[in-house]
């Protein structure tokens, strides 16, 4: 059974994480992977990299990782507080620690947020965080590649 804080090499072998569920495990394996990677990805970019506006009315470095935040603080609020109205400010994000008090049949429960027309569950909700910064890692490295091609020139 592992611990937090995980290794870059724990993240190739997902186990039980002491005090989780066995699918809660899984679901904070993801979520810190998605996390490590996009921490790697902007390592070392000063301020007015994570500002530089590459394509005109395209997104910045910055923006997506407010947004990283926004998308977490909302499906936070919308899976643990059942409420679809709030957003926490980021230093208040409960991340891992918001997921291990729950268990596998919480997980999979259904509910119906917002005006959508079908049911979701929590492990839907969080699978669309994880998803969401993944994409938006592709955005990144592109940005970033382009800023070094810039600086470069």
């Amino acid at each position: 059974m592992k611990t937090l804080p995980l290794t870059y090499r724990d993240y190739f072998t997902p186990q039980d994480l002491e005090g989780f569920s066995p699918q809660i495990s899984r679901l904070v394996y993801g979520l810190e992977y998605v996390r490590a990677n996009t921490l790697f990805a902007v390592q070392g970019l000063t301020t007015a990299q994570l500002d530089t506006q590459v394509l005109p009315g395209g997104n910045t470095t910055g923006m997506l990782l407010a947004h990283f935040a926004g998308t977490e603080s909302g499906y936070q609020q919308l899976t643990f507080q059942g409420n679809e109205n709030g957003f926490k400010r980021p230093e208040n994000l409960l991340g891992a620690a918001g997921l291990r008090e729950r268990d596998d049949d919480w997980l999979a429960h259904t509910f119906r947020p917002w005006d959508w027309t079908f049911d979701v569950s929590p492990q839907w909700c969080w699978f669309h965080v994880i998803e969401d910064e993944l994409r938006h890692q592709g955005q990144i490295a592109i940005l970033r590649k382009e800023l070094e091609r810039r600086e470069q020139a």
